[in-house]
């Protein structure tokens, strides 16, 4: 009998390990889905090109309300991306080679140092955003 409740507790838990698998797998491609359909949101694609339009050199002190939300609006979705990829929850792949990672990255830069040191003193604002570009870049080397 104790044989039976052994191979009963081992089958248990090998089916328990596979339904853990298959549940962790099924939510990377419910992140890749909500990934894809954010990045086809009409408010996602409206802060690009706001982004996109902002001169080379700009003053980040100088930009309007909307402008800043915009920016803000694009550095929260890739922030949260980030976090994602470096917690394994969406796979690297998706921006494995994506040029807008890095293109908005650096395009975001002067308003991301501004809010590193002068607004909120926080080093370490954007820095799953960062650490995403850090790897892309590695990525299309």
């Amino acid at each position: 009998m104790e044989m039976f409740f052994g191979i009963m507790g081992a089958i248990t838990g090998i089916l328990g390990v596979i339904i853990s698998l298959f549940s962790f797998y099924h939510n990377r491609i419910e992140a890749v889905n909500a990934w894809y359909a954010n990045a086809r949101d009409s408010e996602f694609i409206r802060a690009r090109r706001v982004v996109r339009g902002l001169p080379n050199e700009y003053d980040p002190r100088k930009l309007s309300a909307e402008e800043k939300d915009h920016i803000v609006f694009l550095l929260i979705s890739y922030q949260q991306a980030g976090a994602l990829v470096k917690r394994r929850q969406l796979p690297f792949w998706v921006f494995k080679n994506s040029g807008r990672v890095v293109y908005f990255y650096e395009k975001l830069l002067p308003y991301i140092e501004m809010r590193r040191t002068d607004e909120e003193n926080n080093p370490k604002y954007a820095s799953d955003y960062e650490y995403l570009c850090r790897r892309v870049k590695r990525a299309r080397k």
